[in-house]
């Protein structure tokens, strides 16, 4: 080897020496073994089935009374005991996994009405005003209080991953939240 590529090669070598890199091809990957307590060769897969994936979201929604499913006009209610009221409720609170941003909305009463006309939008229903803590980019714990007897979160349509709140199920605030968008409960409700 020349010197000039032999201080090069050092030098690298030097850098993923002190960066930790020290693996070898010939040895197994074994970065999950404290975590599991098991070896797992290189080239396996370690993702978990979307049901444990669902199973582990955190819990963010207080489970409301009623969830009412809009879609272009068409209204659906489902109870607690309800199969889908359970789906929904845990792919809404895989939404949350990326706080939610504050918006500006002064139209937010009217906006609601025509999402229930022309969109598809989850609403949920409390008995009574219920506050949902939520992770969303605000205050200096990124947390929004949110005090509603109705949730209602439009997942199509000019307000697409917004949600709005209402106190007493008719009016609705004018500071919705905007969540991250999921495709995998807007199949579901499509089906």
């Amino acid at each position: 080897m020349k010197k000039s590529t032999l201080i090069p090669a050092a030098l690298l070598l030097a850098v993923l020496t002190a960066c930790g890199n020290t693996q070898t091809p010939e040895q197994p990957n074994t970065q999950n073994q404290a975590a599991t307590g098991t070896q797992q060769p290189t080239g396996e897969a370690t993702a978990q089935k979307p049901e444990e994936a669902k199973k582990e979201a955190q819990q963010v929604f207080v489970a409301p009374q009623e969830i009412v499913v809009y879609k272009q006009g068409e209204k659906t209610s489902l109870k607690p005991e309800d199969d889908k009221f359970k789906e929904i409720l845990a792919l809404m609170n895989m939404r949350f996994e990326t706080p939610a941003a504050l918006l500006r909305f002064d139209e937010s009463t009217q906006a609601v009405e025509k999402d229930k006309k022309e969109a598809l939008a989850v609403e949920f229903n409390y008995a009574e005003v219920t506050t949902n803590t939520l992770p969303a980019l605000v205050g200096e714990n990124n947390k929004a209080e949110v005090k509603a007897k109705t949730l209602f979160l439009v997942l199509s349509g000019d307000n697409k991953d917004h949600m709005f709140d209402s106190e007493d199920g008719k009016s609705y605030g004018t500071a919705p939240l905007q969540l991250t968008e999921s495709t995998e409960l807007t199949e579901l409700l499509n089906k």
